[in-house]
């Protein structure tokens, strides 16, 4: 009887130390598996954040750049009114200048005095007093004319000016506009891309969070069959452990009674 107690008392000592190291280990895994589960999160939380971030910035760029394409598409329209515009004007002030050179050349004509050598190099007989009366008001007359082609001459210089400066000016908004729309698209693809990856790490993390679901689930079903198993042990383990001492002792004192040992 005494060996067997001996072996109960050696088994159930090996037991608890058995289930303290199994309940430690299976904790300690919970644990790590927890804190696992919260970096997961976090990092879900993260990604997701920039999906959202980054979805609105493709948004944007996108907006700005069909923008932008409208912008330049009625400039263009414009350009091309402008330029109609300026065509009909020039051929108009063009033609009003070339009438007032002919009516120019006809006044001088009409107020000038020819030298006709009808007759062998005669000198031309005496004007009529009306040719006198012409020839006073020629002066201003002609000056007056001049003016208005010099004017007429300089309002089309300055046309000439302002369509080469406007036509400057839309090649520069083209330009300027163009290298806008190609920078965001070069961004809109940074971002796809960075959107791509995104996703990937995202499905990743989402996969890698069920395999440590289930990880926990499979701990927490060991820890609940090992409690099961062990609770018992654990909370009687000093007591049993000192009443089986104790009977073993009272046995050994049986003994050595019998065996005729004096106590005295």
């Amino acid at each position: 009887m005494l060996v067997e107690l001996k072996a109960q008392q050696k088994a159930e000592y090996e037991k608890w130390v058995t289930c303290k190291k199994e309940i430690d280990e299976t904790e300690d895994r919970i644990k790590e598996k927890e804190q696992t589960k919260e970096d997961l999160d976090s990092k879900h939380k993260e990604l997701t954040n920039t999906l959202a971030l980054l979805a609105k910035q493709i948004s944007q760029l996108e907006a700005e750049v069909a923008e932008m394409e409208v912008s330049l598409k009625q400039a263009g329209e414009q350009r091309k009114e402008q330029n109609h515009l300026y065509q009909t004007t020039v051929a108009d002030q063009r033609a009003t200048i070339q009438i007032l050179k002919m009516a120019s050349v006809r006044l001088e004509k009409f107020y000038g005095f020819a030298e006709v050598s009808a007759h062998g190099g005669a000198a031309p007989p005496p004007p009529k007093p009306e040719a006198y009366k012409r020839q006073a008001n020629s002066g201003g007359v002609m000056q007056l004319l001049e003016k208005i082609i010099s004017d007429a001459e300089s309002v089309e210089i300055e046309i000439n000016m302002g369509e080469q400066k406007a036509q400057e000016e839309y090649a520069a908004f083209v330009s300027s506009t163009t290298a806008s729309i190609e920078a965001d698209r070069q961004s809109i693809e940074g971002a796809k891309e960075q959107t791509a990856a995104a996703e990937s790490a995202k499905s990743e993390t989402e996969e890698a969070q069920l395999a440590n679901d289930e990880t926990l689930k499979k701990l927490a079903e060991l820890l609940k069959g090992t409690h099961m198993d062990c609770d018992f042990v654990l909370k009687y383990f000093t007591i049993r452990q000192q009443a089986r001492a104790e009977e073993m002792d009272a046995i050994e004192e049986a003994k050595a009674i019998l065996s005729g040992a004096d106590f005295s």
